[in-house]
């Protein structure tokens, strides 16, 4: 494969990966006014400020940049998760009261 083609592939693989961290952050601001403060206080301080460093430097595209977004669209994906676990619950528990 040429190098344009790698770069292509590397631009790919960025630009999906992200759509997924704006669709899930999208989805972590619906359940964060359901949230803990300590999860609102790690969206704010650890991911979302991330998210968008990502999307300003996305145009510098690199295999360190395709790392750091895999790396963080993990950490998301686990926020998220998370996030529905404990709303889920706590829908759970209002509906027992």
């Amino acid at each position: 494969m040429s190098a344009s083609g790698i770069a292509d592939d590397v631009k790919t693989e960025l630009s999906r990966g992200l759509d997924k961290l704006t669709t899930l952050r999208d989805e972590a601001r619906l359940h964060l006014h359901l949230a803990s403060l300590d999860a609102k206080q790690e969206w704010d301080e650890k991911l979302e400020p991330r998210i968008n460093e990502l999307q300003t430097s996305a145009s510098e595209v690199s295999d360190g940049t395709r790392s750091v977004v895999e790396d963080l669209l993990a950490r998301v994906e686990g926020f998220v998760s998370n996030l529905r676990t404990k709303v889920a619950g706590e829908d759970t528990s209002a509906a027992k009261s």
